[in-house]
C-alpha cells in the first residue's frame, strides 16, 4: 500500500495502538471481510471505538485497491472457466452441424452449454473487471436454500 505511512502516522497520533493498526493492515491485505475486522477491532481486548475503526478501515481499503479486491479473482476464474466451456460446446456444436450427424439431445446440450457458458462467463468477467463481483455471484455456490 502506497499511503500506508501517512495513514499510520495519522491514526497513531489519534491514539490507535500500533498492534491494532498492524492487525487492520494485515487483515485488509489478506482480504478479510469488513465485518470481521470491525468486530475484532471493537472487541473488548482491542478497545477501539467503532467510528474510528470504521474510518481507518475505509482509508485502508481505499489504499489497498478496494474492499472486494480479492473477491474479484473468483470472478475472473469462474468467468474464464465458463467461457472455455462455452467455446468448447460451440466447437462441438459446429462440428456436429458440419458433419450432418444431428442428434437432437446433443444439439440441445451443446447449444445450451455454449449459450450459458459464453453469456454467463462474459457477464462474470465484466463484473470482475468492474470490481462488482461478490461471493453471491459465484455460479457454483450453494445459496443455502434447502
Amino acid at each position: 500500500m502506497q499511503d500506508l505511512k501517512i495513514i499510520k502516522s495519522k491514526y497513531l497520533s489519534l491514539g490507535v495502538s500500533e498492534d491494532n493498526f498492524d492487525y487492520a493492515v494485515s487483515a485488509v491485505i489478506d482480504g478479510t471481510k469488513r465485518e470481521f475486522i470491525l468486530e475484532s477491532l471493537t472487541a473488548s481486548y482491542r478497545g477501539m471505538p467503532e467510528k474510528l475503526s470504521t474510518q481507518m478501515l475505509e482509508e485502508l481499503f481505499t489504499a489497498n485497491g478496494g474492499e472486494f479486491k480479492k473477491e474479484n479473482s473468483g470472478g475472473y476464474l469462474f468467468g474464464t472457466l465458463l467461457c472455455l466451456v462455452g467455446v468448447t460446446c460451440s466447437y462441438f456444436l459446429a462440428a456436429m452441424l458440419i458433419s450432418g450427424e444431428w442428434k437432437l439431445k446433443f444439439l440441445i446440450l451443446f447449444l445450451s452449454g455454449a449459450l450459458f457458458g459464453l453469456l454467463k462467463g462474459i457477464a462474470l468477467l465484466i463484473k470482475a473487471w468492474r470490481g462488482a463481483y461478490r461471493d453471491a455471484d459465484d455460479p457454483f455456490s450453494d445459496t443455502g436454500t434447502a
